[in-house]
């Protein structure tokens, strides 16, 4: 039995960094629908990204009150609906002031009149052995937040309205783990459950090049050795989430990758495994999305052909549109594999001497000046130029190639639109590979390109554009949604050495592309537990795991070269495949794990509560 109130804690509730946002957000739907009033998301306030997520209400009385008495502490609380949470309950906690504040607290040598920070921190160190005397804003800043998290959960279960309530609490990654430790500590009425989505020493180990899940499989007895968390400079969030691991009720992971890696890097199973889904009610239903996908088509072509064009013909009504997507973690992402499996491909294909193009678009938000000032002008007169000779011409003559226009149209058109045309900007000799100008010199994919062999230059079947900002409306370049941009693509490409779930390529599939990811993710391995044989489907799991960096792109690079071949018959059956393959990551089944995972927290709280409380939390207010 599911419990009868939900607190769902996150520092991504309602704020869009990464994917744990996607995980709550997806999953929202269901349970709202489930628990109605009874859930509560808490969140990180952030004034920037809390804007278009956030609908503010007035807070019941009883919690009002609740929120007044924790404001003269430094703690600020925000009630209201997450709008993008299927209209869920949340509440956004500032807890900037309060760690600043002044306390007397216990120390190691008797009294000690400190910040309130530092307060939490030797209690983490006292209570359960966290040492974060040298950790940096990042965990400074979530440590106070949580534990002014914790102090809002005690009142609020103090209220009248939870007496005899079966409250669950579920805490997810390690930003969030403080006020799990407070409720441990304080012993408070709430089963807990915490989350471990990727643990921080792992992530760090891959981005130095480690294989983390070969070494997780060595053997069950196998652990890491702890100082590396001291010489990656991690110390206080691996501590932190060993301590989160073995005092909640419920420890759960994403993946049974995940699972592996926190008994090697956590010292501690995993009593449930929550697959990662997505609630396939906010992708439209196939009718409907074939529209999108011819539309978003357009749209895309008539952007490569004004980044190209300047420079040479580029049919890209014929190429093949490939991309990546992810945080600008250029190994464990698989920047670098994605790179080279290109360099290799435009190699054979220019031996092959086949006329249809390649163009992969890598999306890695990056720090940004602006978009390049030739590349916007050329869209942007590319765009009115085909919006004239559609009110003039129609439809169908628009739709032609821009190199074909003037040949096609009225020559009373056609003298209004050649001097647009010959209005197009260059920068250099050939096609810039970034479409925006970075605010930093020698760029890694960039540099990764040209070692590769792709720079743009009018024989290459490949061509390369980097767009190194959020897809979003108001860019300021293609101010198109990441989601409708997917649906216009052929293939994604996800061949990350380091990926606990992996969303990239679930959402690519329900986009209607065909979704190539590795080994090493747990998606990846989901897929393959789920279906006996990939090979040749709208789904690829290419094998990274234990393969030097050459074979995994040779990999890739014929997976994608077998796709470039297809017919456009055959390329329609197989995205088709994808999006119906990625309906086994569907909440609709996965969301009772969720469940089960309550029910047992609730079970063990029981016990909890039966026994003695621990010390209490170093300068309570």
């Amino acid at each position: 039995m599911p419990a009868d109130f939900v607190f769902e804690v996150s520092t991504e509730a309602g704020r869009k960094i990464g994917g744990i946002y996607t995980v709550l957000k997806s999953k929202a739907p269901f349970f709202v629908q489930k628990f109605k009033e009874n859930l509560v998301f808490i969140g990180f306030y952030d004034k920037a990204l809390e804007a278009a997520e956030f609908q503010p209400e007035s807070p019941p009385s009883s919690w009002a009150k609740v929120f007044d008495e924790l404001r003269p502490l430094g703690i600020d609380c925000y009630y209201g609906r997450w709008i993008g949470g299927a209209n869920g309950r949340i509440i956004y906690v500032d807890a900037r002031h309060y760690g600043e504040r002044l306390v007397q607290y216990e120390g190691a040598q008797g009294q000690v009149k400190d910040s309130q920070l530092n307060a939490i921190k030797f209690w983490l160190w006292k209570q359960y052995g966290i040492d974060s005397l040298m950790m940096g804003w990042d965990f400074n800043e979530s440590a106070s937040w949580g534990h002014a998290v914790g102090l809002l959960l005690e009142k609020l279960l103090a209220l009248p309205e939870f007496k005899n309530k079966r409250v669950a609490g579920h805490f997810h990654e390690w930003l969030a783990g403080v006020p799990l430790l407070y409720a441990k500590t304080n012993n408070l009425p709430i089963g807990t459950i915490f989350t471990t989505h990727a643990t921080a020493l792992g992530r760090s180990l891959a981005s130095v090049g480690r294989d983390v899940l070969t070494e997780a499989q060595r053997g069950k007895d196998v652990r890491v050795d702890l100082h590396e968390a001291y010489n990656l400079k991690v110390e206080g969030k691996h501590f932190l989430e060993a301590a989160c691991a073995a005092q909640a009720d419920v420890f759960t992971t994403v993946s049974e990758t995940v699972a592996e890696e926190v008994r090697y890097i956590l010292g501690k199973p995993a009593d449930v495994v929550l697959t990662n889904g997505l609630s396939f009610e906010e992708f439209k239903e196939k009718r409907k999305l074939d529209s999108m996908v011819r539309y978003m088509r357009t749209e895309l072509e008539e952007f490569l052909e004004a980044y190209f064009v300047p420079y040479y013909d580029l049919r890209a009504e014929d190429a093949m549109l490939i991309y990546i997507s992810g945080r600008y973690e250029f190994r464990n992402k698989g920047f670098d594999l994605f790179i080279k499996a290109l360099g290799r491909l435009n190699d054979a294909l220019k031996l092959e001497r086949k006329p249809k193009r390649v163009v992969a678009m890598i999306f890695a938000p990056s720090n940004v000046k602006g978009p390049r000032p030739s590349v916007l002008h050329n869209y942007l007169l590319l765009d009115k130029t085909i919006e004239l000779v559609r009110e003039t011409e129609g439809k169908e003559v628009a739709e032609k190639h821009v190199t074909e226009l003037l040949q096609t149209v009225k020559p009373t058109t056609a003298a209004k639109i050649r001097p647009m045309l010959l209005g197009f900007k260059k920068e250099g000799e050939l096609p810039p590979i970034s479409a925006y100008e970075l605010s930093y010199p020698n760029d890694a994919i960039e540099s990764a390109c040209r070692v590769a062999g792709l720079d743009n230059s009018e024989d290459d079947v490949v061509k390369v554009v980097f767009y190194p900002t959020y897809l979003r409306p108001g860019d300021g370049l293609l101010d198109l949604d990441y989601y409708d941009v997917l649906s216009g693509m052929d293939v994604g490409v996800f061949p990350s050495r380091y990926e606990p779930f992996g969303y990239t390529p679930v959402e690519a599939a329900a986009n209607l592309s065909i979704a190539i990811t590795s080994d090493a993710t747990g998606f990846g391995r989901y897929m393959q537990s789920k279906v006996k044989n990939l090979k040749g489907r709208g789904i690829r799991v290419v094998p990274t795991v234990g393969r030097s960096d050459e074979q995994a792109a040779n990999e890739i690079a014929m997976e994608l070269r077998e796709i470039y071949y297809l017919t456009p018959k055959k390329l329609e059956k197989m995205k088709e495949d994808a999006f119906k393959l990625v309906r086994l990551c569907d909440w609709a089944t996965l969301i009772d794990n969720y469940y089960e995972a309550q029910e047992l927290a609730l079970k063990r709280l029981k016990q909890r509560l039966s026994e003695p409380p621990a010390a209490k939390p170093a300068a309570k207010a």
